[in-house]
């Protein structure tokens, strides 16, 4: 635990409700250089996140996030979390629940790094009809 920078409450309050969030708010997030990577892709600079934003939000009937206390030393924080969301697409548009961890670089109470880990196949593949056979086909034999 630590003594929270604004930068961290904001992340959490703008993820606690990021489908009622408008990409243009995450300039009071992110540093204009701000790289941010996850299982699907890289995203360099601020326009590209806000991209990546707008397009994720577009094609989700909801997203929120439940988020655990940070861990941070002022300069880097890390969090677990656990998404809550809906596809129409996907799932049939059931609710979903995925826990993942985001580790971020702060420079001028902005995030100029972001890396978020979360198992894409439980988000996404799993859910498609004849992929997500084979991805828990293949979980199972690996846990086994």
């Amino acid at each position: 635990m630590c003594t929270t920078p604004s930068v961290i409450e904001k992340f959490v309050q703008y993820y606690a409700g990021l489908d009622t969030q408008s990409p243009s708010a995450l300039d009071c997030l992110y540093d204009t250089d701000a790289i941010l990577i996850d299982p699907f892709g890289a995203y360099h600079g601020l326009a590209a996140i806000q991209r990546y934003f707008t397009h994720l939000l577009a094609s989700v009937a909801y997203c929120r996030f439940s988020i655990d206390p940070p861990f941070c030393d002022g300069s880097r924080f890390a969090m677990t979390w656990t998404m809550h969301w809906s596809h129409p697409k996907i799932a049939g548009g059931e609710a979903l629940s995925l826990p993942g961890c985001s580790v971020a670089e702060i420079r001028d109470d902005l995030i100029i790094r972001q890396r978020d880990y979360y198992d894409a196949g439980e988000m996404l593949y799993e859910h498609l009809p004849l992929l997500g056979w084979a991805v828990r086909s293949v979980k199972k034999r690996v846990s086994a």
